[in-house]
């Protein structure tokens, strides 16, 4: 059942469904679709985008935010091995780094279809093999790590087109090896980890120039190997997955001058075992009111989830099984659901979750199908 649930719709099915709606009444729910059967129509969907860094696309879904079941909308192209991703706050803009190609892509989000147009001029040159990618909404300011340039580019970004002009000094250093980047809910500081040294870097922003200057003290110890990088929404915490360390650490944030401290002692390297039993969390997704968050474990082919309370996290019951390969990881904004998108696989898996305790719990015929090939990224988002 789970390759019938992700189909294309037509302006037939959309016709057909208030024949449909009458039918799965009759039958007392919506268990009884059959492979000719219909999509249902979605009321005011939220919209999943899923980075495929082998085919070289963008796979566009509609979010049924009562269900949490995905509806395919097809494919676009972007540049060479797209990988991070991040949209803005309104959900107008959707910004794509190329690993490969050392470019971004920019895309305007249809809000009420949720289609992809690129923006005119994309795609935009950054620095060498481009990861990480963080917004401040607030400023129209775009920042993406640039993992073999050592660098970080910034951008502003239009408002109305969301074409990309470079910020004046643009790129930045004081990083290296930079992969996963975030930004503080505010929109004042920005962090980004370095793979290699085992550190997060954390710099101040000029919220009008889009300058970047390094944060006293940065940058800051972090457990062995850090990749997955978020910050929770109420603007207090950062959350580090130590890939190798097979933690999550959490850093509390200094509100005045954008400095970390750890809120647990910092995680040595696992070296109790072979690596084949390392857990190696990758990218991390915290709830939407900070009440949990998850960690997609690529070694273990499994999603954590912990409960969050004054920045320490707790393991939640789990882990639960995932599929091959799990990279990124989001929540819808409701808050209701978790997808994690396995690269091996070329699946989504979803969850319904439980707030007070963590729980996750498999959505009906997921595994979904991730429409292309070594998925590696999902961004959900809500249109204004």
């Amino acid at each position: 059942m789970k390759n019938e649930m992700i189909v294309t719709k037509s302006f037939a099915e959309v016709v057909a469904i208030s024949v449909l709606t009458l039918l799965l009444a009759a039958c007392g729910g919506g268990s009884m679709m059959t492979p000719n059967m219909p999509p249902p129509v979605v009321t005011n969907p939220d919209f999943a985008f899923v980075a495929n860094t082998n085919s070289n696309t963008i796979s566009e879904f509609e979010v049924d935010t009562t269900s949490g079941m995905l509806i395919s909308m097809g494919t676009v192209a972007t540049g060479s091995a797209p990988e991070f991703m991040a949209a803005d706050a309104s959900g107008k803009f959707l910004f794509v780094a190329n690993t490969k190609s050392n470019n971004v892509s920019a895309f305007q989000i249809d809000k009420m279809t949720g289609g992809l147009t690129a923006v005119a001029g994309s795609p935009f040159a950054t620095g060498a093999q481009p990861e990480g990618v963080a917004l401040v909404s607030t400023a129209n300011l775009l920042f993406v790590a640039n993992s073999a340039g050592n660098s970080i580019s910034a951008f502003t970004f239009d408002s109305t087109s969301g074409a990309l002009s470079a910020v004046a000094g643009s790129p930045f250093t004081g990083v290296t090896a930079p992969f996963g980047a975030a930004t503080d809910a505010l929109g004042r500081f920005l962090y980004v980890t370095n793979v290699n040294s085992n550190t997060v870097s954390a710099f101040a922003i000029n919220d009008a120039t889009g300058a970047l200057t390094a944060v006293s003290g940065s940058p800051f110890a972090t457990g062995s190997t850090p990749i997955g990088l978020a910050a929770d929404p109420e603007g207090s915490f950062v959350y580090v997955g130590n890939h190798m360390s097979d933690t999550v650490s959490p850093f509390s944030i200094d509100p005045m001058r954008g400095s970390l401290t750890p809120v647990t002692p910092l995680p040595a390297l696992n070296q109790n075992c072979a690596s084949s039993c390392h857990v190696n969390p990758l990218r991390v997704a915290i709830h939407p009111r900070a009440r949990l968050a998850v960690a997609a474990d690529v070694g273990a082919n499994s999603l954590s989830s912990f409960m969050i309370s004054n920045g320490v996290l707790t393991p939640a019951a789990g882990p639960v099984a995932v599929g091959q390969h799990p990279f990124g990881a989001a929540f819808d904004p409701g808050g209701n659901f978790v997808y994690v998108v396995n690269k091996l696989d070329d699946t989504i898996a979803a969850f319904s979750v439980n707030t007070m305790t963590g729980a996750l719990t498999p959505l009906a015929n997921s595994p979904f199908p991730s429409g292309g090939s070594e998925p590696v990224a999902i961004v959900i988002v809500r249109p204004q």
